[in-house]
């Protein structure tokens, strides 16, 4: 693809792919083949650039749309140098491209996002709050679906044919439920209760199930619904929900749903196309769609197919490819759904009476093997999810937040994903999805969320090879405690050290004047401190540049016993190193900013910049105007004061000063404090 200064690409989520079966194939199989052949020799082997422009550094020339991104492929801009393709490719090919673009560019920012929600010291940060996990339980198998009972104690299922009661801290298993047939992503499914069950104490499990049907000589299977009671920690009083004849059942391993939802007094729930894809689009058939039920199993009269010849009557909506996450927005009422998309195209959906949402006629993703499924994306008659994941992160259950314990949090959606291995938190306004973060992520396969009755968030976690559960809890950790380090009227706990200088208040500053041509003096803290975050503001003006003092320290065998240590530079030269740290009368620059661009434009000359520094353990994070700056780890040196540079003066003349003001500290509990950063971390060497 000869294209100069076009970008092909635009990113929609900040996901990233991780290692399962879509996500283990991104870059591979035909697709990877035909931009190889085609489109590298102009824009690098890895989309990086080269006579053409790069196709995954944020720069788009002609829009970022998937019609905008098709139409520069099919069409070119000749003008540009970028010839057109569509004698070439076929539309579905030109599709297949703008998959593989989007994933690339998600793998090019694949360590900055991990760093971000690697947690440090056991606490994981997010935007908003901070958490610990807190296990909970453990089981030798997947662990599928959580779910809560009004004495607050925990359901769960075990894929492998177990469900289980938490109470007390310790589990109970339930014996005599339904044999499951365990095969591939078959089992024990989804268990959940009754909203009346003080009252009548239902709770209800969905299974795959064996009957005995064969199909071309080999074991077929469907999902089938149940209810029943526990009593004594027995299974007893079940009644069949729903169950399909075994004409219907057939023998690919996987897609069997399934989630419930209670309203109105039905049930709604979610069987997979059973890995036929065609199959969700028969209304004659179960597969590949969200079904009604009243809650006893019988099938209401108005459900949209009901009186359809042929259709499967308890159909609510089709085209579902494999929906594992179901919830009730708690404000509208309606149904959320997300389903498994291919390569790509995991779907969000609200789930409405008689919709068709495309399976497989249009899908925003790509066969696992990279040869592309269709060019449509939409289609008359058939629904637009309200957001998808491109590459896809494998959703799985998903939950409303509505406890007390987040309340940042609260009415935003928590998305479950297993490849990607994460759990995200979609904010939700006007039905739409206006900012994703991931809060958690390579802690294990996230296969369910729920909101528990302590208004905790409580999350299944599993491995493979072999197969491991375990349900965690999200524990917030404390507020932030920040101690204010001046009070604006005085120096109180403030000392200049070391050379000639003058500090003075004004205005509600601290403001240093430079008068030493031979040294650089300080205005230090009495106070040492170890673990702490600090924040402040500090403007610069004149010939001149500073710095922030870190863990201080002072001994007679260095510089005369001056105060030495890490300082992070504030940097008026052109070279604008401002955020890296050198370790004054010591090893010199640790960490520079050589090659950091977007760091480097961050600082504002001779005006107040905003600075926020972590020091916890070994690890230093730094970000200047709420730009990440610095992520480093050094075991030097563990505590010490914290002080402002006052540089010396240039033997050539020149002066300046350096005002300082709106400084606080946190230094309880301060790593409870830390914030994610989207740079990788690097160690130093002593």
């Amino acid at each position: 693809m000869h294209m100069k200064h076009a970008s092909l690409v635009v990113i929609l989520t900040m996901i990233i792919p991780l290692l399962a079966l879509g996500q283990s194939k991104i870059g591979t199989g035909s697709i990877m083949e035909l931009y190889t052949q085609n489109c590298a020799s102009c824009h690098g082997q890895n989309m990086e650039g080269g006579l053409g422009s790069s196709l995954i550094d944020d720069i788009w020339k002609y829009g970022g749309s998937d019609e905008e991104i098709a139409k520069v492929v099919r069409d070119g801009v000749p003008e540009m140098g970028m010839v057109p393709w569509k004698d070439v490719l076929a539309d579905d090919q030109i599709r297949a491209l703008v998959i593989l673009m989007r994933e690339q560019k998600l793998l090019a920012e694949t360590s900055g996002i991990l760093e971000k929600v690697k947690p440090l010291g056991g606490i994981f940060s997010t935007d908003r709050h901070n958490f610990r996990l807190e296990k909970v339980a453990e089981v030798d198998d997947v662990l599928w679906s959580i779910s809560f009972l009004p004495d607050d104690s925990i359901l769960i299922t075990q894929r492998n044919g177990k469900l289980w009661n938490i109470r007390g801290g310790k589990k109970h298993e339930i014996k005599g439920i339904p044999e499951v047939w365990v095969k591939g992503q078959g089992g024990l499914l989804e268990v959940a209760p009754h909203p009346d069950y003080e009252k009548n104490g239902w709770v209800y499990l969905s299974f795959s199930e064996n009957v005995g049907a064969k199909v071309d000589g080999k074991d077929a299977a469907m999902t089938a619904v149940v209810r029943g009671r526990i009593k004594n920690d027995k299974w007893v009083d079940e009644e069949e929900i729903f169950r399909v004849p075994p004409e219907f059942h057939v023998n690919p391993g996987g897609h069997y749903g399934s989630r419930f939802v209670f309203k109105d007094g039905y049930v709604f729930f979610s069987i997979g196309e059973r890995q036929i894809s065609k199959m969700a689009q028969d209304l004659t058939k179960p597969n590949g769609k969200v079904h009604r039920l009243f809650d006893d199993g019988r099938v209401p009269k108005d459900n949209p197919f009901y009186n359809k010849k042929g259709a499967y009557k308890s159909i609510w909506s089709y085209g579902n490819r494999n929906p594992q996450g179901l919830d009730l927005h708690p404000v509208t009422g309606d149904i959320w759904e997300t389903e498994h998309g291919p390569r790509g195209g995991d779907e969000l959906n609200v789930i409405r009476k008689g919709r068709n949402y495309g399976w497989p006629v249009i899908t925003y993703g790509m066969n696992y093997n990279g040869k592309p499924l269709t060019d449509k994306t939409h289609m008359k008659g058939m629904e637009q999810p309200v957001y998808y994941w491109l590459p896809s992160i494998a959703t799985a259950g998903i939950d409303f937040y509505e406890g007390d314990a987040f309340p940042e949090w609260t009415g935003n959606l928590l998305a479950t994903g297993m490849s990607a291995e994460e759990l995200q938190r979609l904010v939700i306004e006007d039905g739409k999805v206006v900012h994703v973060e991931t809060i958690l992520k390579k802690q294990g396969r996230v296969r369910d969320v729920s909101t528990g009755p302590d208004g905790m968030i409580y999350v299944s976690l599993n491995t493979k090879g072999p197969n491991n559960g375990v349900l965690y809890r999200l524990v917030p950790v404390g507020e932030p405690r920040w101690t204010s380090l001046f009070n604006g009227r005085n120096l109180d706990g403030w000392e200049t050290r070391d050379g000639a200088s003058t500090v003075l208040v004004d205005d509600g500053a601290m403001v240093a004047f430079h008068q030493d041509t031979k040294a650089f003096s300080y205005l230090a803290t009495k106070k040492t401190y170890g673990d702490f975050i600090l924040e402040l503001d500090v403007k610069v003006v004149g010939d001149l540049n500073s710095g922030i003092l870190l863990r201080g320290n002072s001994s007679p065998s260095i510089r005369d016993g001056n105060l030495h240590g890490y300082q992070m530079e504030i940097d008026q030269s052109e070279r604008q190193w401002t955020g890296g740290i050198y370790e004054e009368a010591g090893r010199g620059w640790l960490y520079s900013l050589e090659g950091k661009d977007d760091a480097r434009k961050a600082y504002r000359a001779s005006d107040w910049n905003h600075y926020r520094v972590e020091a916890i353990g070994e690890h230093f994070r730094i970000w200047v105007n709420g730009v990440p700056a610095l992520n480093m780890a050094d075991t030097k040196t563990a505590e010490g004061v914290i002080g402002i540079q006052i540089h010396k003066l240039s033997q050539g003349g020149g002066g300046g000063s350096v005002s300082i003001r709106n400084v606080r500290i946190i230094s309880e509990n301060a790593g409870d404090q830390i914030q994610g950063i989207s740079i990788p971390e690097v160690a130093t060497s002593l």
